[in-house]
């Protein structure tokens, strides 16, 4: 079993290496990378069976990698926090482990590796077809949210909010018929919260409902505009790098 650390601590990556090998001998470290860059790098020139992904590296968070690349095998992601699990499972995921990472939690990461392998026979793009499609399995995603108009408060069905728009250090939802709403809230917790099925984050400020877009038109420099049910004061633009994810979303 060929493993790839990344990790941007030195002696945090000597160390898993070491309860690695001690743990399985089957197990060949094939490379070690510190970096979103790094690891980018050395997967583009080389291969593994299974991936030890920090989140949280010295150039920015992991899941970028995902976003650049496609990477073929699954991934264990070792972090501090939990907040990010969630996310992990739409990228490859196979296990989560939080630091300090305790030796049964390792031990029974790699058992699941090698059981989910056996059940595929080694095939790995099987597999990640499969982790892809069962990734939402077990998410919890929440129906009802708690809004409010000044001293007024309300809970509606979150498939009537046709779109979350941050202004400044507030985020409003607006319904399907217009009316706006306080939500107390942020974009990036909605979306580890909503449906990713039925909302898409198409750029810094909007966070939409499928069925609020109407349609949408070319922009300048690759770029799209789309056209909301209600339409609000502005108009909305995606940029060319999240462009092909909102037509493989609309396509759900």
């Amino acid at each position: 079993m060929d493993v790839l650390i990344v990790e941007d601590e030195h002696l945090l990556a000597m160390e898993l290496a070491e309860r690695l090998l001690h743990l399985d001998n089957e197990i060949k470290i094939v490379g070690q990378t510190d970096s979103v860059s790094s690891t980018i790098d050395w997967l583009q020139q080389n291969s593994c069976d299974l991936i030890f992904l920090d989140i949280h590296l010295n150039d920015g968070v992991s899941f970028s990698i995902f976003e650049k690349i496609e990477v073929e095998c699954p991934v264990i992601f070792t972090t501090a926090y939990d907040k990010y699990a969630i996310k992990a499972f739409e990228v490859n995921s196979i296990a989560y482990l939080l630091k300090p990472i305790s030796e049964r939690d390792l031990e029974n990461s790699i058992n699941k590796y090698k059981k989910i392998t056996n059940l595929f026979s080694a095939d790995v793009k099987i597999l990640l077809d499969y982790l892809k499609k069962t990734s939402n399995r077990d998410k919890k995603f929440i129906n009802r949210m708690m809004l409010s108009s000044g001293k007024t408060q309300m809970v509606v069905n979150v498939k009537d909010i046709a779109y979350f728009m941050a202004d400044g250090r507030y985020l409003f939802a607006i319904l399907q018929t217009g009316e706006k709403y306080f939500c107390e809230s942020t974009l990036t917790r909605l979306e580890e919260e909503l449906d990713t099925d039925s909302f898409f984050r198409i750029n810094r400020r909007f966070m939409v409902n499928f069925s609020s877009v109407a349609y949408f038109t070319p922009y300048s420099k690759s770029r799209v505009k789309v056209k909301l049910k209600p339409q609000p004061d502005e108009d909305i633009i995606i940029s060319s790098d999240r462009v092909k994810e909102f037509k493989q979303w609309l396509l759900k």
